[in-house]
């Protein structure tokens, strides 16, 4: 059996891969783009008419501002990460549960970091 190439950019190429592998019609997986950083996060996805807002969202923590243990030289120590989730910034979203929960995997990086 040939092998299918996808073309595109990356999430693009997860997006058609995951829609070809599995026949789960309970997710779907999309691209948004933030159109409010936090306090007040919105995010606007791809062919929607309607901006989400952080109660429609689960974010995982990476993406959010939150402090993790480190140990630097030998100490122990906190250190705080700031949100990467910036206005203008693109994300990939799953909808589950028939669009009634959307879930912010990641950011999409730059076509200049490939």
């Amino acid at each position: 059996m040939a092998e299918l190439v996808d073309e595109g950019s990356p999430a693009s190429k997860l997006r058609s891969l995951i829609k070809r592998v599995g026949a789960n019609t309970d997710t779907q997986i999309d691209l948004g783009t933030v159109t409010a950083a936090a306090p007040n996060f919105q995010l606007l996805i791809d062919g929607m008419k309607i901006e989400l807002d952080a109660d429609d969202c689960i974010i995982a923590e990476h993406l959010t501002e939150h402090t993790r243990p480190v140990t630097l030289s030998g100490a122990d120590t906190t250190l705080t990460l700031k949100s990467v989730l910036t206005v203008g910034a693109r994300v990939i979203v799953a909808q589950i549960d028939n669009g009634q929960t959307y879930v912010i995997l990641d950011r999409v990086g730059s076509k200049e970091a490939l």
